[in-house]
């Protein structure tokens, strides 16, 4: 899109745009657009472990409850229901992630849709809606007892995401009276203090996908991963 097109489509100067974009446009720097990409793609996919682990509970054949066209409900195979409900999240979840990063190349105000889902609102929405599905057509609960652990993972993942690059005038960060004047040890810590949340969140996810109760031995790492960054600011506020 042209600079004049989008001065059309938004009624910004040049100038305007791009203090709009760095607001709207969910601006990263490259690592965490990597890190966000790789965590969201596996975070949309995670459902699909809960459908292989009751893959004989499901029919072969999975009543929607929707009516297609002829009047007649608008059925599902069972490997769509496992696989490409989830794998359509991840390619959406793709494409989000490269339309924000193209525009913010461009310094350009991405599409309201793009900024409405962001980097995680699809990854949130596999987790939450595949799980219902799957749980369902297995004829297994789906109270909230199941999801309270999802929604742990999930929180740890956006916290971890929000540390990684967060600024030292934060509220919501690691105030380390060894990191906190010391602005490279500061910005180490949190990134690498970041990534650990994320593989904590993953981490409970993928035990609730993949297991009827939560191992000991995944919690021993949770909180492991959870005060990484005592560790972490004591080596960084030495380097």
């Amino acid at each position: 899109m042209s600079v004049n097109r989008n001065k059309t489509a938004y009624g910004l100067t040049r100038s305007q745009e791009r203090a709009a974009s760095r607001f709207f446009g969910k601006h990263v720097t490259p690592e965490k657009a990597i890190v966000t990409l790789v965590f969201s793609l596996l975070v949309s996919a995670a459902p699909m472990l809960l459908g292989l682990r009751l893959w004989n509970e499901i029919p072969s054949v999975v009543e929607t409850g929707l009516i297609g066209p002829g009047g007649e409900d608008d059925s599902l195979p069972r490997a769509v229901l496992v696989f490409g409900i989830p794998g359509l999240m991840c390619v959406l979840n793709l494409i989000c992630h490269v339309q924000l990063w193209l525009h913010q190349k461009a310094q350009r105000v991405p599409p309201a849709s793009v900024r409405f889902l962001g980097r995680w609102s699809l990854p949130v929405i596999s987790v939450l809606l595949s799980s219902f599905w799957i749980l369902r057509a297995a004829g297994e609960s789906t109270d909230p007892v199941f999801f309270l652990p999802c929604m742990l993972g999930l929180l740890l993942i956006l916290s971890g995401s929000h540390f990684f690059d967060c600024p030292p005038g934060s509220r919501a960060a690691f105030r380390l009276a060894s990191i906190r004047y010391r602005e490279e040890a500061w910005r180490k810590t949190h990134r690498a203090a970041g990534v650990c949340w994320m593989l904590a969140g993953l981490i409970v996810l993928l035990g609730r996908f993949l297991c009827t109760s939560f191992p000991w031995y995944s919690g021993v790492a949770v909180l492991a991963l959870l005060l990484s960054e005592f560790p972490a600011a004591a080596y960084f506020s030495r380097t």
